[in-house]
């Protein structure tokens, strides 16, 4: 038998935004200890306290609920930004960019590891989380690269090499810091993010 849609404590129904947050919450729970084609949406349901037809009220598939689970995770920190940094300069942006993206790596590294493991392996995360997510990222750190090339700040270098580069020292920073805690010198996200972006702005060498 499916569970009944969980009341409020005060005996209302909790409403379809409430319910559509419990799903998401169980599913990020789920797809983390489960992986993307282990779960099943009836096991997310019970841990949403939930019937397995509410699911498909909110998210049309499996897929769906799964972008729903991870572009606020991912996307939110990134628009946010954009707006709040409007009068920065193209540098500021990608040194308060390279803060949010440590942050973001710290405060969920199991959420992470799932999702780059399930995308190593099954085409429709990949799909869900490139075309449902990274894209948009992108086409919002895109033009601060073109604005600080144009300015004569940064070299012209090809955009998805740039970036590629730029996220790849902060998560295996992340990932590393993670695996082997206490290894590194630094004592604050401030600090680790200073210390790499200098090395990408400026290099290694002395001039």
């Amino acid at each position: 038998m499916e569970p009944r849609d969980t009341p409020l404590k005060n005996g209302r129904k909790k409403s379809s935004k409430d319910r559509r947050q419990d799903i998401l919450t169980a599913a990020l729970t789920v797809f983390t200890r489960k992986g993307f084609n282990g779960s099943t949406t009836a096991e997310i349901a019970r841990a949403a306290g939930v019937a397995e037809g509410a699911i498909f009220r909110h998210f049309a598939t499996k897929k769906e609920l799964l972008i729903a689970v991870l572009k606020p995770k991912i996307l939110d920190g990134i628009i946010d930004l954009d707006k709040e940094q409007r009068e920065s300069t193209p540098e500021e942006f990608f040194r308060r960019f390279l803060r949010n993206r440590l942050e973001l790596l710290k405060e969920n590294e199991g959420f992470l590891r799932f999702m780059f493991a399930e995308a190593q392996y099954h085409e429709e995360v990949r799909d869900a989380l490139y075309k449902g997510i990274l894209e948009q990222g992108v086409c919002i750190v895109k033009p601060w690269f073109d604005k600080g090339v144009e300015q004569g700040v940064f070299k012209p270098f090809p955009f998805p090499f740039m970036v590629r580069s730029f996220m790849g020292m902060a998560i295996f920073y992340g990932t590393f810091n993670h695996v082997f805690p206490g290894l590194f010198p630094e004592k604050t996200i401030d600090e680790a993010a200073d210390q790499i972006l200098e090395l990408f702005f400026h290099g290694l060498l002395v001039k």
